[in-house]
């Protein structure tokens, strides 16, 4: 711990978070939890888009090195500036212990630098602010003449069309170089408290909502190790205030069975907070009523999607959700079910001829039972998207239930323990769980499929395909023992 450490820019981002989150950084990295798969896809996503981005500015020369040659770096951005450049992609420099590569600087007419760094989204963060502003006060720190500081996102309105996205017209420049110039002087007190963070023993911080905010932090579940776990922590209330989480912490509540009943909630956490002193199910209004509407044959759709970064099919807008996959459920007289299900297994659109199988499985009679506003969000957007179709996929609609929406009008149980996601509400009432499956999430099966497009590996491929439908499979059998199991709530008290 002798040896001074250099702070970098991601690591600046991490003490403002949290100073033992950088702490762990610096000296015990093997503490956090491993990157996994979704992770990674974020940062190559990362980088992609930001190798769009430099296409913008054709002149550009881009410094090379890593960060085990930072000092190299240095130089080399020094050199290139004094041969002339104009444009710089990933330039270093270094500044009060602090060291940053800027995504972009792009020289000025009017003389100075515009200093460009590039987000892999659609919007501007107030972390990419402080973002911006640490490096802001590394650049000026190191004597560069920065003028303009702006981030660089994509644009949301941006609307592919046959041709290859065009650098210029994908993104979005959105100057903030006031608000950067504003935090200077709050960054350089807080590097300063964090070098000496870092040159010091581990500071004892409590887990809490930093933890989260704005990035889940990879050592929350070494913090956490010892914490007591709660049958049924105040976690479980939805949009419980910080105001009132400190309250109830102050007066020593931990539990959701602890809280008075005088204390001022909502009345959903009124309502978990009865189901659990009572440790019982609570059932509310016309449940019966809203399930008799289900009519026969009654399916059960569910959609698995992939949104790029950068659009690939005309008409697409950035990260615009593209469905590949779907799963019914058709349950018949006598308790029969029969399945169908469609998965696209090439890189080319998939819209098209998903929905023509997707109206022909939904038939045209019956109600379809799915567990969010997601698959009508997806049958609207393929609607648009393919004209000749838009009628049959609109009768569609109308046959849609919710019966997540349902659960939440006329049901609760402290097995939910706050949640009324499918993963919880449904090993709470059947039997059923995702436990054993290799891909259990959306986003998983997103980032797999889009893996599974690009790899070269036959089997792996063909592994992935089957895990997705997998999954897809278990979400359409969920909501169909899920109905089973809500009927038989309603029946109790009928």
């Amino acid at each position: 711990m002798a040896a001074v450490k250099r702070l970098s820019k991601s690591r600046f981002i991490a003490g403002s978070q949290c100073h033992l989150r950088l702490w762990h950084d610096i000296h015990q990295r093997d503490l956090a939890t491993p990157v996994d798969d979704l992770a990674q896809f974020i940062f190559d996503t990362g980088h992609e888009v930001g190798e769009l981005a430099c296409r913008r500015y054709p002149s550009g020369r881009l410094v090379g090195g890593d960060h085990l040659h930072f000092d190299e770096a240095i130089g080399e951005t020094r050199q290139l500036m004094e041969d002339g450049a104009t444009v710089l992609f990933e330039a270093a420099f270094e500044h009060g212990g602090v060291v940053a590569r800027a995504d972009i600087l792009e020289k000025l007419p009017t003389g100075g630098w515009r200093m460009i760094e590039v987000k892999s989204t659609t919007r501007v963060k107030d972390v990419f602010i402080l973002d911006a502003a640490i490096q802001l006060w590394i650049l000026r720190g190191a004597g560069l003449d920065v003028r303009d500081t702006c981030i660089l996102t994509l644009d949301n309105t941006f609307v592919r069309t046959a041709e290859a996205p065009d650098p210029q017209k994908l993104f979005r420049l959105h100057g903030i170089h006031e608000e950067a110039v504003g935090l200077l002087d709050t960054v350089g007190t807080d590097v300063q408290a964090m070098h000496k963070v870092i040159s010091s023993a581990a500071p004892l911080i409590e887990p809490g909502d930093h933890c989260h905010r704005p990035y889940p932090c990879p050592y929350f579940a070494h913090c956490t190790r010892n914490a007591p776990r709660m049958d049924h922590g105040l976690d479980e209330l939805p949009r419980l205030s910080a105001e009132k989480r400190a309250q109830l912490d102050a007066s020593g509540v931990r539990e959701v069975r602890d809280i008075p009943p005088e204390f001022p909630m909502s009345f959903t956490q009124h309502l978990i907070r009865r189901a659990v002193v009572s440790n019982a199910d609570i059932v509310r209004g016309d449940l019966a009523g809203s399930l008799a509407e289900i009519r026969p044959p009654v399916r059960h759709l569910d959609f698995e999607t992939f949104a790029p970064a950068i659009p690939r099919f005309p008409g697409t807008r950035p990260y615009e959700g593209i469905p590949f996959l779907f799963s019914v459920h058709t349950e018949r007289d006598g308790g029969q079910t029969e399945h169908a299900d469609y998965l696209h297994e090439r890189a080319d659109d998939p819209r098209r001829i998903l929905a023509d199988r997707l109206v022909q499985a939904l038939g045209s009679k019956g109600s379809i039972c799915v567990y969010s506003r997601f698959e009508a969000r997806m049958i609207r957007g393929l609607a648009r998207a393919l004209p000749r179709q838009a009628d049959a996929l609109a009768r569609l609609l109308p046959r849609l239930v919710d019966l997540h929406r349902i659960v939440r009008r006329h049901y609760y149980h402290p097995g939910f323990r706050g949640s009324l996601s499918l993963k919880t509400v449904l090993p709470t009432l059947t039997r059923m769980h995702y436990d054993d499956l290799a891909v259990a999430d959306g986003r998983r099966a997103s980032v797999r499929y889009m893996e599974a497009l690009r790899t070269s590996d036959e089997a792996v491929r063909r592994q992935t395909f089957a895990d997705l439908g997998a999954y897809c499979r278990r979400d359409t059998a969920a909501t169909g023992a899920l109905l089973a199991a809500l009927r038989k709530v309603a029946a109790r008290g009928s």
